[in-house]
Formats: structure tokens, sequence, C-alpha cells
């Protein structure tokens, strides 16, 4: 069994992932890891990978599940260090199948992504719902341009924007799914704007910056997103949010209610916040 056979075997045992099967195959992982990047398995110290000094454990570690770091410092430090703030990564694949699970995008859904990275899950999602159905946006121009490579390589094109993903892409609304790859520890609204009643909204709650919780949103007829926590995880915060999500510190909760007004966390029926 080849490494990505194994790793597909792997994400199997976590779940009905039949959808995604020929995504993950179109659009293989290693294609995505740079020559040089910082592995961070779970339980373990972080270490370098190089593709031109082991290539076998460069390739061992794209079809591992763990999530790869690809920027410190937004670009200022070398990424061979491992030392400094972790800014982009390709998460770990079973991670990013459970984000994609939840997000459930039929044929010919229009998806709005915030936060390109590495490009992977765009080309999952090119994969899934066409090349012309997903737009995504990256704010730093270096990760962008890295992105569009991987992604050619892949055979896929999805339309790549370099922008703040707060704001998202007024101007492609309604979406009918937004996913997001980045922690936020207040969802925009405008996200919930540009998305058609109906329409789901996956992203890393994070009220701090090393806690959070996969979210699903359903946007309602009313103009409001309502949805529920489902499990753990930890991502790196949108830019924009770094230093609130500082200030937010820890809160307890089943989901969220996101209104123009803003959001209130809910912990037994959201529809008691109404």
């Amino acid at each position: 069994m080849n490494r990505l056979d194994a790793m597909v075997a792997g994400l199997e045992r976590l779940g009905d992932i039949s959808r995604w099967r020929a995504p993950l195959r179109n659009a293989p992982r290693h294609l995505f890891v740079p020559d040089r990047a910082w592995a961070t398995p779970d339980g373990g110290a972080g270490y370098l990978i190089d593709r031109n000094q082991d290539p076998d454990a460069w390739l061992d570690a794209a079809y591992a599940d763990m999530a790869i770091v690809t920027q410190l410092d937004d670009g200022a430090t070398d990424v061979a260090t491992g030392a400094g703030e972790y800014t982009s990564s390709l998460s770990a694949p079973s991670v990013i199948l459970a984000g994609l699970s939840l997000l459930n995008p039929g044929a010919g859904s229009r998806v709005l992504e915030i936060g390109t990275g590495t490009g992977w899950t765009a080309g999952l999602l090119s994969s899934q719902v066409g090349d012309e159905n997903v737009t995504s946006m990256e704010v730093d121009p270096a990760v962008l341009a890295e992105a569009a490579v991987n992604l050619k390589k892949a055979g896929c094109g999805p339309r790549l924007v370099l922008g703040d993903g707060a704001e998202g892409l007024p101007e492609k609304a309604p979406y009918d799914r937004v996913h997001v790859t980045c922690g936020v520890a207040t969802v925009p609204y405008e996200w919930v704007r540009q998305t058609r009643p109906g329409g789901i909204i996956v992203l890393p709650w994070m009220p701090s910056p090393d806690t959070g919780q996969l979210t699903s949103l359903t946007v309602r007829d009313d103009g409001t997103a309502v949805g529920r926590f489902y499990g753990e995880v930890n991502y790196m915060m949108l830019r924009a949010q770094r230093e609130k999500a500082r200030r937010h510190g820890n809160s307890a909760g089943t989901g969220l209610l996101v209104t123009p007004e803003g959001q209130r966390i809910w912990l037994d029926d959201p529809d008691d916040l109404s």
C-alpha cells in the first residue's frame, strides 16, 4: 500500500468519507507540502522535514495525520528553526476531513474559502464541486503565490483572491457554503450576509489562541446564523483577530448564534436567545 492509500485508509476509520475519496486522490497532499517545513506530530516534538536532504522522511510526513507548519512569524523567521509564532500551515488530514464533512457541499455548490494556505483544501473543494464554484481568499501574498503554484501542479484552478477574508467577497455572493481555515473569536457578520438562507458556514471558533471548537452554522431566513460546536480544534487565528482572541479568553457553551448585532454563546436551545 502506498502512502496515499494508507492515508485514505486511515481516514476511512474515522467515518464515511466516500464523497472525498476521489478529491483526496485528485489533489494528493504531497503536492501542497513545501520542500522545507516544520512537522508537528501530536504529543511529540516538532522537527524539520527537507525534501532534498531526506525525501523519504519528507514524503512520510506529507501523508501522516499531522499538521505541517509552512510559515513562522508571517514569513520573518526561517521555518527550519521551528522557533516563532506559527502563522501558516497545512492542517492534519483528519481535521480537514472533519470540517469538509460538516460543510457537505453538493454538486455545483458555490463555496467561499477563507484562508487559502497551501491550497490543499481549495484543491479538494475544486475537485468536489468544480473549479468554477470555488473562490479562496488569502491575506498573505507570498502564501497565495505558493498556493497558486501548488494548485496548478495538482491540475486545480479555483479562483484565488488576495484580500482580508474577514470582509468576504460580496461581489460573488451569495454562497452556498463558507469554509474557514483560520480561527475566529468573533464570527464576521459579512460571512452570514454573503451566505444564502440554508447555507452553511464551517469555522474554528477560538475564544483564545490555543482553545477552539469546530463549529457549523446554518444561515436562517431572518439573517441570523446558528449552530453547534463539534469538538476541539486548534487553528491559527485570522490575522485581523489575533489580538481580539487574546482578550476574549475561554468561554464554555454548546454553540453560537450570530446576528447583525454580534454573537452569543448558547447552552441548551439557541432559540432561547432569539
